[in-house]
């Protein structure tokens, strides 16, 4: 059974302008302007409107322009997850990033990067993304023991538990009235 967030009203955002700061393990930074949809000390869930279209070249996605992506972020956890559908609702995949110093503000969510994606496809599939770049940072000393460490543990829970944090997103998405993903085959 999917854990339930109890989501208190008094944080809901009002769809607020919040910014998703990832930084890289180069100390590269990315940023991306979100909107914050809620937001308490456990969890924050913001949204993300692709403008532009994108593949992913050795991964059977394609995410075309007006797709929509909800992250939810979870300072205790060692992951994070975006569920991503497309502009007529329809599931396009569900990916987990292994992250860590998860902060979570009302103007921003940072977060490092730790390398490793997971991607758990509409067709079941499960699909890990980036093991060998994060094997060569490992190697070149550019990840730390204790990051390799914290690595490791989101492997095991994102590969023993993606389907309970799915089912778990998209509780918390029901409790705050966030459409359901559109079944069906893309």
């Amino acid at each position: 059974m999917a854990r339930q967030h109890t989501v208190n009203p008094a944080k809901l955002a009002t769809r607020t302008p919040v910014l998703e700061r990832k930084v890289k393990p180069d100390g590269t930074v990315r940023e991306y302007s979100c909107l914050l949809l809620y937001h308490d000390a456990t969890v924050a869930v913001v949204e993300f409107v692709m403008t532009h279209g994108v593949s992913v070249p050795e991964l059977p996605i394609a995410i075309p322009p007006g797709s929509v992506s909800h992250g939810f972020f979870w300072p205790r956890r060692p992951y994070n997850l975006y569920r991503m559908r497309g502009p007529d609702g329809a599931l396009i995949a569900h990916r987990f990033d292994a992250v860590t110093a998860v902060s979570l503000t009302q103007a921003a969510i940072e977060y490092r990067d730790l390398v490793l994606d997971w991607w758990a496809l509409p067709s079941g599939a499960f699909i890990e993304e980036d093991r060998d770049e994060y094997e060569d940072l490992l190697k070149a000393g550019r990840i730390s023991a204790a990051d390799a460490a914290i690595t490791a543990r989101a492997a095991h829970l994102v590969s023993t538990r993606y389907r309970r944090v799915i089912a778990e997103a998209a509780a918390l998405e029901r409790a705050l009235n966030i459409p359901p993903i559109r079944q069906g085959l893309r």
